[in-house]
């Protein structure tokens, strides 16, 4: 694993030209004290038991298949709907003098008009949770799938428990909305509890849909979809210390998606240490897609996170034994630790973003028409809602090579009031890698990275 850059910058080497070979090939040593401590305090606060008593809570709904009855106190994706809804306004209550309090929204929307995997048209409810900020300037989105099937996707009435598929996404939401509840962040968190995923991705296309309409302020979008097992059916292969990150890349290798991927990892290394996050470069699974793809489709930033190993013995399968072999998506088969680790990589990359500054505007290589070997890179200032110049923040300049996935820190910058266009001067050549450069809280909390054009 390579080493998370969060950290102590290295030298100037333009400044001091002794340290020009420390600059081509950094070597950072790792600055776990740099760790913000209220995130730290956060991920601690994950707890096995709590997650187990929500999918627990879950299954015993029987089935909550997007068209399973709305009118049981017990069953179906309507009693799911109220437990869910219930759980958040219960923590969103106990926020009143400790945060902005937070909001919690059944929404429905109709499916079933223009057929396909529906028998009849139908009003289907899901559920967003937000947790307003305190400068609310910038929203972070997570979402899951409240929805479940057997192998018969048309199937509304059968055993359906979704222990994994998707009740480790939504135990995930549900412990960020209980922990965050009583966290004030500078910016808002969102958690959308979407239904009609195994119908088509129906849910998270409306909310995209409305998200887009509205103009939501969206910079960050990650879909938990089966992020609980960790045994692979057929090869036996179980990998409990690894969670796949998919991440598409409409606009090349630098797309905000991929981005985002490596901002997620980046922060894994730092806050969930033993929990390695995988990128994926590719949307989803071979025949598969997920409930971030309509964001994508919007225009938002926005990744999926997965299980390493996928166990097709549970995932949509009717809950039999046969051969010796247990089918169906019950509990037995979410690795609870596993799972724990999971969720805190989400609450550490949600509190990371919503603690950080606005990403640097107009990145750029200043000089790219001339002929030297020098790379000067330049950006906008970060501006606080007075129009002024945010003296309270830091840029770190990033740069990589062609070839590599991941940035290394190269410098840091001081925010100036008097530039109008920081810049940072490097004796390397802007020929042989890429540069970013990305803002910096006084805490240490980074913004994505503003990949320098």
């Amino acid at each position: 694993m390579k080493k998370p850059f969060f950290l102590l910058p290295l030298a100037l080497a333009a400044v001091f030209p002794f340290l020009i070979a420390a600059c081509t090939q950094p070597e950072p040593a790792p600055a776990r004290e740099a760790a913000d401590p209220q995130i730290d305090r956060a991920v601690s606060l994950v707890s096995a038991d709590s997650i187990t008593a929500y999918i627990n809570d879950l299954v015993a709904f029987h089935t909550r298949h997007t068209l399973s009855a709305q009118d049981s106190p017990d069953k179906g994706i309507g009693a799911a709907v109220a437990y869910l809804a219930g759980r958040c306004q219960a923590w969103a209550r106990k926020a009143e003098g400790v945060r902005p309090v937070p909001t919690v929204e059944v929404i429905s929307y109709k499916v079933g008009e223009k057929g396909g995997r529906y028998d009849r048209v139908a009003m289907v409810p899901e559920i967003l949770v937000t947790l307003p900020g305190t400068k609310a300037e910038r929203e972070i989105l997570l979402s899951a799938h409240i929805d479940t099937r057997v192998a018969d996707v048309m199937d509304s009435t059968a055993f359906a428990p979704g222990a994994n598929d998707d009740g480790s996404g939504l135990a995930c939401l549900l412990e960020v909305v209980r922990i965050l509840s009583e966290i004030p962040l500078e910016q808002t968190v969102k958690c959308a509890f979407v239904s009609g995923e195994e119908q088509g991705l129906d849910g998270s296309r409306f909310l995209a849909t409305r998200a887009k309409a509205e103009g939501w302020p969206l910079m960050a979008m990650i879909n938990n979809d089966m992020i609980g097992n960790t045994e692979a059916s057929g090869t036996g292969l179980k990998e409990d210390h690894k969670v796949r990150l998919f991440s598409d890349s409409p606009a090349g290798v630098d797309s905000d998606p991929r981005q985002l991927a490596r901002y997620v990892r980046e922060t894994a290394c730092l806050y969930v240490p033993g929990q390695e996050v995988k990128l994926i470069y590719r949307n989803d699974r071979y025949r598969r897609s997920g409930d971030h793809t309509p964001f994508l489709r919007e225009g938002f930033t926005a990744v999926r996170m997965s299980e390493y190993c996928e166990n097709y013995d549970r995932t949509h399968q009717d809950v039999r034994t046969e051969d010796g072999i247990a089918y169906g998506d019950l509990i037995a088969g979410v690795d609870i630790p596993y799972l724990a680790r999971n969720i805190q990589i989400n609450l550490a990359t949600v509190m990371n973003l919503a603690q950080a500054p606005a990403r640097p505007a107009h990145a750029r290589i200043a000089n790219a028409g001339e002929l030297e070997n020098h790379t000067v890179i330049a950006w906008d200032p970060v501006r606080r809602r007075d129009g002024s110049v945010d003296t309270d923040v830091s840029y770190q300049i990033l740069y990589r090579e062609t070839d590599q996935p991941e940035w290394e820190v190269l410098g840091t910058v001081a925010a100036d009031p008097t530039l109008l266009a920081p810049s940072f001067r490097c004796p390397l050549s802007k020929d042989n890698y890429s540069y970013a450069v990305r803002s910096v809280s006084a805490a240490g909390n980074p913004s994505l990275p503003a990949v320098a054009r």
